[in-house]
């Protein structure tokens, strides 16, 4: 063993050390980094050899990563079903084994201190808000757990396995994704974390004890499946070697397979202790089912009919969802617990679907739990940005991480299907790039940036890691290998460039960093990721530029991700694949991504997503090279999933049940997703937009567009200023504490009539991705209600912003307001390109927080405010501050349902942009005669709002049905 891995190992047993003792202190409060100090220092008196191997500064560090990770609190509903908590009167006569080695393996693995005080907490609730396995009585629960993409799902759940085998529960069954890696990934991290040995196959003697068994080997667990690729249940197997629940707490890890489940329901007949109705069933045998990526595979996608709201008994739910009810229903104790990242699929469950056979369906009656994230988790919030009304900039994000792909297809309609890999193209498809047998330059930069991060990370002592880079393309498996051949010979000629080339050869990666990286750590400047010097890089890269393998990852290929094999020394790994990659698999160390694989539904692109996360010590490092439409999309889906969880975090407050949430979710404008991509069919929705806010953030260049909704708008505000209603100029509202809140350059209008508005939303074109401010949605919507007596009385607020250009309306004119575009300007000015070279310019948020009060005045103001902080939002981030401001949900409950609040925004087409230096320059990044008209409507609440129906399309395929990778 070299000094270097001594120190190393050193380095890791001195701060697993200091992390034990700290958590053990009784103190409630944060871990100061005084305390952090002295307990080196009292380690070092006690270990002295320690003292010349190890750095303290470094252990300081990783300490106090530890022991400052912020993790806010979870939101949880529950049904009214007299459900009564159990685990406070029998906690003291529980022998918490399981958990306690799990936990302490936890903080082995360096887990952050409060991760781990979260994770004992939720666990907690979780396990209560299930059945009490101590008693006899009958119990049937279904809940769900979501939690972000690659947020530590796994953890959680093990978490609560650990805890449920303490409390009594005999069988659990993990459904763990469709294919043999995801089923053997989850299977490995259940033999860390609670079987505490190495699944071998049944009737093998030999069986390594690992993670918590290395704790307390004591604490036993049989199994029915084992970490092998051919790893999942076998009845035949169990009935041979007379494996029966009842004993130890009894593992089973399958797939959702039909065979498999129906393989599970064989051994039940066999193994089942009593016989009700001619069916076999185990009575007092507390099942946990745990089922994993919960919307995938198990929800019965075919529609069941309901007549005078009684469901169809002799309905036919698709095959897996059918097996999995029949085996929950199979035991007389069963808790049934959903994890996922995209919960829609399984909130659109009807609650009330059920059938003969298979009994109720898996709509999460009794429970749902919405899991926050420690602030160093890297999400699609984080990455994309979101709207937040309590942010400084009203937006978040981190667009330096993005790299937008052009050079993938001969051009970016969709319509072409010519190109490397264009989005249109069928397994027999050849990927040439300008008729050569390669890779586009896209994808050769791709990978000298992962070649970067390794030669980086190493640099920054992260040695023995995994490193992991993501190319998704594709999902036939004949071009994937066409792929994997383009990437390794690209790979095999950038080595031998760092290798043979001298210090040209290096050249091209030197501007590389210089101009790629080194700016973006500088202005990141994340305590975790000090710089790089090149001089010391380019000897790592020389060192680490042939440690890299190509591995094919779907359905038919025999490679795998191996990561376990390999933690001594860590895995370099480049995986291209398709579908297998796109779901649950881990992909450890993950830094790049290449995507170009699509979809406009909300579960698969999040769970696409693999490059969501913790990126500790090299987020700096991380890029991700996709199409600028996919960018666009999942900034879309953070800001609805971010509206979403703050919509549940509301109704948690209210005291609201599953079944609740579930109708506002069916009915939340936020779904409303269509595409731009070629479609098939569509489905109807139902939307309200009651309590709710729309604006417009995408826009169409189309001259004629631009010209037409100029015309509307300037006709809307001369008939407004012919018509009667009242006028002002620079409106201003009175705020409590003698404050005046004024919309300097605006003008509003109130009194006025619907029609009015009707008929400017009537003509006003919308683009086709502004799917939450459809012009013809919303005005079906206020015409329904205008049937009922609401939304009769309307006020328009004309805004005036900062623009170099004034808008001209007629006889009314004001400055030009000015909007940041998606992903900001960058740091070179000459390289702008917001300017919608596909039709389209992006922001990232029309409405000025504040615009919504305009028609409000003190009073209301002050009732909202107080409301907003009765019910605060969730802390997030531990520097998330307490609200100073009204939210705009509460604004709207202050609003009378027959009110209305239309606003008009005249976007600049200029404005001064910082170039390196933050030397101004003046750039027209809109090149057009006439700038875009936003339109946002605020709806105030309503107890008799009605839903308005239309068709939204669906994404398929197209081109891609010939040939799946499993």
């Amino acid at each position: 063993m070299s000094s270097l891995l001594v120190d190393q190992a050193f380095q890791l047993e001195l701060v697993q050390m200091a992390q034990l003792r700290l958590s053990q202190r009784k103190s409630a409060s944060p871990v100061t980094r005084q305390e952090i100090s002295e307990t080196l220092d009292r380690l070092f008196s006690a270990f002295p050899e320690w003292k010349s191997a190890t750095s303290s500064t470094a252990a300081m560090s990783q300490l106090e990563m530890i022991f400052s990770t912020f993790i806010g609190d979870a939101s949880i509903l529950q049904a009214e079903d007299g459900h009564l908590p159990w685990l406070k009167d029998t906690r003291d006569s529980i022998s918490w084994r399981y958990w306690e080695r799990y936990r302490a393996l936890l903080i082995r693995q360096q887990l952050p201190q409060s991760a781990i005080n979260f994770l004992d907490r939720i666990t907690d609730r979780i396990i209560d808000l299930c059945g009490d396995p101590t008693k006899k009585s009958r119990f049937d629960r279904r809940g769900m757990v979501v939690g972000d993409v690659q947020s530590g799902k796994t953890a959680n759940y093990t978490g609560l396995i650990c805890k449920a085998a303490d409390a009594g529960y005999k069988v659990i069954i993990v459904l763990a994704g469709m294919n043999n890696n995801l089923r053997s990934q989850t299977q490995i991290r259940l033999d860390e974390g609670f079987i505490g040995k190495i699944s071998v196959p049944i009737g093998e003697n030999a069986s390594r004890i690992v993670g918590a068994g290395q704790i307390d080997p004591s604490a036993i667990v049989d199994w029915g499946t084992n970490r092998t690729e051919k790893g999942d249940f076998n009845s035949k197997t169990m009935s041979q070697f007379g494996i029966h629940p009842g004993g130890h707490p009894l593992l089973l890890v399958v797939k959702k397979n039909v065979s498999v489940l129906n393989s599970v329901l064989e051994w039940i007949d066999v193994t089942a202790n009593t016989v009700e109705h001619g069916v076999k069933r185990f009575r007092n045998m507390p099942l946990l089912v745990i089922d994993d990526e919960a919307d995938n595979a198990s929800v019965d996608t075919r529609a069941q009919k309901f007549v005078n709201g009684i469901a169809d008994s002799n309905h036919k739910p698709t095959a897996i969802n059918s097996r999995i009810r029949q085996i929950v229903n199979r035991f007389h104790q069963v808790s049934y617990v959903a994890y996922t990242a995209t919960p829609f699929a399984n909130i659109f469950i009807h609650p009330d679907a059920e059938t003969q056979k298979e009994f109720q369906d898996l709509f999460p009656r009794d429970f749902i739990v919405s899991m926050p994230v420690p602030d160093n988790y890297v999400g699609a919030t984080r990455i994309f940005g979101s709207t937040d009304e309590y942010a400084e900039d009203g937006v978040t994000g981190l667009p330096d991480l993005l790299r937008a792909v052009e050079d993938h297809a001969a051009s970016s309609s969709r319509k072409e299907n010519q190109g490397w890999m264009p989005p249109v193209h069928k397994v027999d498809h050849v990927p040439l790039y300008n008729g050569q047998d390669a890779i586009p330059p896209s994808l050769r930069r791709a990978v000298q940036c992962f070649m970067l991060v390794i030669a980086a990370r190493r640099e920054r002592g992260q040695m023995h890691v995994h490193n992991s880079m993501l190319v998704h393309v594709t999902r036939f498996r004949a071009v994937q290998r066409r792929v994997i051949q383009q990437v390794q010979e690209t790979l095999d000629q950038l080595a031998n460039e760092i290798r043979y080339g001298g210090a040209s050869g290096l050249d091209e990666f030197r501007i590389l960093w210089e101009t790629e990286f080194e700016r973006v750590t500088r202005k990141l400047d994340l305590d975790d990721c000090p710089p790089v010097d090149w001089d010391n890089l380019a000897r790592s890269l020389r060192a680490t530029a042939t440690s890299i393998s190509v591995r094919e990852i779907n359905g038919s290929s025999g490679d795998v991700l191996d990561y376990d094999v390999n933690k001594e020394q860590g895995l370099n790994v480049i995986a291209v694949g398709g579908d297998k990659l796109a779901r649950g698999l881990t992909l450890e160390g993950l830094s790049v991504t290449y995507f170009l694989r699509g979809s406009t539904m909300y579960d698969t692109l999040m769970q696409m997503g693999r490059w969501f996360g913790y990126r500790r010590g090299y987020l700096d490092l991380c890029r991700l090279f996709t199409t600028q439409d996919h960018i666009d999309w999942y900034g879309h889906i953070a800001q609805a999933s971010d509206e979403l969880r703050r919509e549940f975090d509301r109704m948690e407050a209210t005291g609201a049940t599953p079944g609740q949430f579930g109708l506002r979710v069916r009915k939340h404008p936020a779904l409303t997703v269509t595409s731009r991509a070629k479609m098939r069919h569509g489905t109807e929705l139902q939307v309200s937009y009651a309590g709710d806010i729309s604006e417009t953030t995408v826009f169409s260049l189309n001259r004629s567009t631009l010209e037409q909704n100029y015309r509307v708008a300037k006709t809307l505000i001369e008939r407004l200023m012919s018509s009667g209603a009242e006028h002002t100029s620079d409106p201003f509202q009175p705020r409590p504490g003698n404050r005046i809140h004024r919309w300097k350059n605006s003008q509003v209008w109130t009194g006025v009539t619907p029609e009015h508005v009707l008929a400017f939303l009537d003509n006003f074109s919308t683009h086709e991705d502004a799917a939450r401010a459809n012009t013809a949605v919303l005005a079906k919507y206020i015409r329904t209600q205008n049937t009922k007596g609401e939304l009769v009385n309307w006020r328009v607020l004309l805004v005036g912003g900062e623009g170099e250009e004034q808008a001209e309306f007629g006889a009314v004119s004001v400055p030009t307001v000015v909007r940041q575009p998606k992903g900001g300007y960058g740091a070179d000015a000459t390289k702008l390109r917001v300017i919608g070279e596909d039709g389209r310019y992006v922001i990232r948020r029309l409405v000025n927080p504040r615009d919504e009060a305009v028609d409000l005045d003190d009073d209301a103001y002050a009732a909202a405010f107080r409301q907003t902080l009765s019910n605060p939002p969730k802390r997030r981030r531990k520097t998330d501050k307490d609200p100073d401001a009204p939210s705009g949900v509460y604004l709207r409950q202050q609003r009378s349902p027959r009110d209305g609040l239309l606003m008009i925004y005249p976007l600049a087409r200029s404005q001064e942009v910082l170039a390196a230096g933050d030397r101004p320059i003046d750039h027209k990044f809109l090149d057009v005669e006439q700038g875009p008209i936003g339109l946002a409507i605020s709806f105030p609440e309503s107890t008799n709002a009605g839903s308005v129906t239309y068709m939204v399309n669906s994404l398929y395929g197209v081109g891609e049905d010939d040939e799946g990778d499993t």
